[in-house]
């Protein structure tokens, strides 16, 4: 009677089970198919196809779908074609699956090393225990003790053969997901007092509207009783396999489970440990000596992930200040407050692996200055993969492209671009024009940081809401200061304005502003613009621009390029250095312009092989301490053995080690004594400077040593940490810098001046600026030399060379070079003199310096612009951008697709194949006599 009894208790509660299952599935695939798939995973596919969300973060949403799909299929199974019961699966197998994918998919966010762990562990275990539960062959028994060893949740596991019995690795990945079960239900055990307070009293309303919500409310039972079943369910089956293992090994079973548990909480604790901590010790107490300072580098790893995840933390961590469990017990149960608080933090003991230690947001912003000190660039263009993994991988999609926005910039497509060459015998005109698309639904604008020759010169800019010519905006020539300050006037009033700046010897910038959003505009969504500079020829044809950098804007290979009227295949870069000569281009002439006042500027062809260098002169050789010198090191060695070995014969020169504080700059007088195997060794590349600081070390160290030439050995630098600096540094020689692996974008106002006041320049290489300096031409009395540069010497000269012709159309590229000459005498602070520099630019229609070209779209506009170059400060130029956009904090994201979302959809696909696939294999590898016995069996 007492086995029919159980009998019985077991058939019911089975049956229960297997509604329940049936109805749970039920109401997961139609709110997976029906809610989840079309509105959320429609966005998420489509930004999967163009590359905007990682594949991997999908694995997640796949299994969210796939893996209650694939369960109720093998639920459907008859009983001999799959392995496990309804039970089994559910709490053994599914549950714990999409407990892993919707904490990866939904709470968490950007992955760290503990919370890695704790998935992996997850992963791990489900693996082991579905082999371990697929490998099971029942030993045959009484019909009716096999009645009681199947499908009941209180028998859920039958007994096994001797030679199938567990092995060490089921036993370990049981213990791990026994123990992380366990963890989920205690985690869960905080809201069930809550709960019950809360229900018991709206009960009868409750049982009203399951009647409605009952796909919800079953699903949410389901979830809930999940960490309970699976823990039930692995505990039973750890028993198992550790008294198996036990009954063969003896105590060696237990001492195992031990050290499984043991090293696992060791490794995960060891995880755990936020690396800023390290980070923020090793950066809060100043190096102030070389050793340090080497110490520091050597620990550089370190501080860059620890500073990357307190950057990142807003995206990583959950807030730390959460009280909501203490608010529930305190205000829902209504405990005491201290009671509430002490539960407030075991819960937030137990939920540490998923909370920041601290204010996410203040370390944030304390991570982005440290690292802009010690790795002397902005974190968001150094570890722009990283921050762009972090904002890609969330579940909002419009929260992913607004944060993305800000780190690819792709906002704007390049949709055409033509180049049209003109040649005018030696020197050519060149127009660009190049249309833009708008990708998104807002304003747009757009930059560029470009190069062209330092004797090529800007002549014109236009923008058009359509390709007409004849409707487009023409420029304004503008004081530079005036120009920045109304053109970011507009922008925030979302005006049409455009901006070209000269912003160093070589460098322009330009911004355009708004590309109008897809739906506005007259050609919707698109902008055009058209710019125009001259250009002397050099050997290798006609100079091209260079982009340095750009925002906003990409290109593709579907983007409509144009050269001299032909189609030309796409390109990852802006343009190629130059556009070979054509038969139109005559040999270097001579040329002239005459001067208001009477005088002539004039330029003669100069061939490389006149270029000299220098003798009998003693230089001031200034280096780049900061870090990101490391990464030049070896050019570093390079330039100044060139120095020693082919210019030091004939010249002195004087080395200036420049540093950050506390550590003090040094001085190295005569350069050939110092030695670059053994003495550079001792030089610590570390921190932050800025020119205008080693500039200033320089002339602290310089005392009253004169010098013919300073040259500053740096990187491309980091304009965006330049500080704003009121007035220039007076040079006692010709600046020039050096700038080892490629320009510098842009250069503060006050550095500019600082180079072209003193007569200087930049250049990338130190044989060229050496060669430079070197070339003294003359022509005779009568005439001063403004400048040698790109292949022609170019002078000032008191009367006209009758044999030299005289070309209109010359002029603005005469002009430049005469502004450059002028801008070694003119003193920042004398208005009248800047006036007059930037009156000769108006009359030519260039780019200069000291002048600016501006779009303006109306009068209203013009009457702004009007006034600001009646302003006393209309040459000063502020530092823009001194950090690029930082992502919003507020935006929440999940976690950085890593190799665990690959193993958690492998494991799912491999679970769910193996369990409608063991049985059919198994019956396949055996007799039929065999088969049909193990049928009749599981019937």
């Amino acid at each position: 009677m007492k086995k029919t009894h159980s009998s019985h208790s077991s058939s019911t509660l089975s049956l229960l089970f297997t509604i329940f299952f049936w109805l749970f599935n039920a109401s997961l695939l139609l709110i997976a198919y029906i809610g989840l798939l079309p509105f959320l995973g429609t966005d998420l596919l489509a930004d999967a196809v163009a590359g905007e969300v990682p594949l991997d973060f999908l694995i997640p949403f796949v299994g969210l779908i796939g893996v209650p799909t694939t369960c109720s299929v093998v639920g459907v199974l008859p009983k001999q074609r799959r392995a496990v019961s309804l039970f089994q699966l559910f709490y053994g197998i599914e549950a714990p699956l999409l407990m892993l994918c919707i904490l990866r998919f939904f709470m968490l966010r950007d992955l760290t090393p503990g919370t890695s762990f704790l998935l992996l562990t997850g992963v791990f275990g489900l693996v082991s225990f579905a082999h371990w539960l697929l490998r099971r062959e029942p030993v045959p028994q009484p019909a009716v003790v096999e009645m009681d060893a199947t499908a009941s949740p209180t028998h859920p596991f039958p007994p096994q053969r001797p030679d199938l019995l567990p092995t060490w690795w089921h036993l370990a990945g049981q213990t791990l997901m026994l123990t992380l079960m366990l963890y989920a239900a205690a985690v869960m055990s905080f809201y069930v007092l809550p709960f019950l307070v809360v229900a018991l009293p709206v009960l009868p309303v409750v049982v009203v509207y399951s009647l409605i919500l009952s796909p919800i409310l079953i699903v949410l039972l389901g979830f809930c009783s999940a960490p309970v079943g699976a823990s039930w369910v692995y505990l039973r089956a750890w028993r198992q396999s550790l008294n198996a293992l036990a009954a063969r090994y003896g105590v060696w079973a237990g001492a195992f489970v031990v050290a499984v548990f043991a090293g696992w909480l060791a490794l995960f604790l060891t995880l755990q440990r936020p690396p800023q901590i390290e980070a923020f010790k090793l950066l809060d107490t100043p190096a102030t000596t070389h050793s340090e300072r080497q110490a520091l580098l050597q620990q550089q790893d370190i501080i860059r992930q620890g500073l990357i995840n307190a950057y990142l933390a807003p995206y990583r961590y959950s807030r730390s200040n959460d009280r909501h469990i203490q608010d529930l017990y305190q205000n829902t149960v209504r405990l005491p407050e201290p009671v509430a608080q002490t539960i407030q933090t075991l819960y937030d003991t137990l939920l540490s692996p998923f909370t920041y230690p601290g204010n996410p947001f203040a370390d944030a912003e304390r991570a982005r200055t440290l690292y802009a000190e010690f790795f002397d660039t902005p974190i968001l263009r150094a570890e722009k993969p990283a921050i762009q993994k972090a904002i890609q991988s969330t579940f909002d999609r419009d929260g992913a492209k607004a944060g993305l926005a800000d780190i690819n910039e792709r906002r704007v497509w390049l949709a055409e671009q033509q180049l049209t060459v003109t040649p005018q015998g030696d020197w050519a005109e060149v127009e660009l024009y190049e249309v833009y698309d708008n990708q998104t639904f807002d304003q747009q604008e757009i930059l560029y940081f470009f190069t062209l020759p330092e004797s090529a010169v800007m002549t014109g800019l236009w923008l058009g809401e359509t390709s007409d010519r004849a409707q487009r905006f023409v420029f304004d020539v503008a004081t530079r200061g005036a120009a920045q300050q109304v053109y970011n006037q507009e922008v925030q009033r979302r005006q049409d304005p455009a901006l070209l700046e000269q912003v160093g010897p070589r460098n322009y910038r330009l911004r355009a502003f708004p590309i109008p959003g897809r739906g506005q505009g007259a050609d919707p969504g698109r902008m055009h613009l058209w710019l125009t500079y001259k250009v002397m020829r050099q050997d290798n044809g006609w100079a091209l621009p260079q982009l340095l950098e750009r925002r906003n804007l990409f290109w593709t290979d579907r983007t409509q390029r144009i050269v001299n009227g032909e189609r030309v295949s796409a390109q990852d870069q802006w343009f190629p250095a130059s556009l070979p000569l054509t038969g139109q281009a005559a040999a270097p002439a001579a040329h002239q312009m005459k001067l208001d006042w009477g005088a002539y500027v004039l330029a003669t062809p100069f061939a490389q092989s006149d270029y000299r260098l220098p003798q009998n002169q003693r230089f001031a050789v200034v280096v780049d301490g900061s870090y990101s010198m490391n990464a030049h090191q070896d050019q570093l060695t390079q330039a100044l053995q060139w120095l020693q070995t082919q210019l030091l014969t004939h010249n002195r020169a004087d080395l200036y080690l420049t540093t950050t504080a506390p550590v003090q700059p040094q001085r190295w007088d005569d350069l050939k004594s110092f030695d670059l195997a053994k003495d550079l060794q001792q030089v610590s590349f570390y921190g932050t400077l800025q020119p205008s600081q080693m500039l200033q070390q320089f002339l602290d160290l310089r005392g009253d040593t004169a010098y013919d030439a300073i040259l500053l050995l740096t990187d491309s630098g980091s304009y965006e940490l330049t500080a704003d600096r009121p007035t220039a540094l007076a040079m006692p020689a010709p600046l020039w810098m050096v700038h080892l692996g490629g320009l510098q974008p842009a250069y503060d106002d006050a550095t500019l001046q600082a180079i072209q006041g003193s007569a200087g320049g930049a250049d990338t290489e130190i044989q060229t600026v050496m060669q430079r300096i070197g070339t003294q031409p003359t022509r005779g009395s009568g005439t001063t030399r403004l400048n040698v540069v790109d292949g022609y010497a170019w002078y000032l000269s008191e009367t006209s060379t009758p044999e030299v012709q005289t070309n209109p159309e010359f002029e603005p590229l005469a002009a430049r070079q005469w502004v450059t000459h002028l801008s070694h005498y003119v003193k920042p602070d004398e208005l009248k003199e800047l006036d007059t520099i930037h009156a000769i630019t108006e009359n030519y229609g260039i780019v200069t310096p000291y002048s600016s070209m501006l779009v303006l779209v109306n009068n209203e506009q013009r009457e702004a612009l009007k006034q600001a170059e009646k302003a006393d400060d209309r040459f000063n130029r502020e530092v823009e951008d001194q950090e690029l956009p930082a992502p919003s904090s507020a935006m929440a994201v999940t976690a950085v697709p890593e190799p665990t979302e690959w193993l958690l959809l492998l494991a799912a696909v491999a679970i769910a194949g193996g369990v409608y696939w063991y049985p059919v294999g198994q019956s396949l590898r055996k007799s039929p006599a065999s088969s049909l016995e193990n049928s009749a069996k599981s019937a």
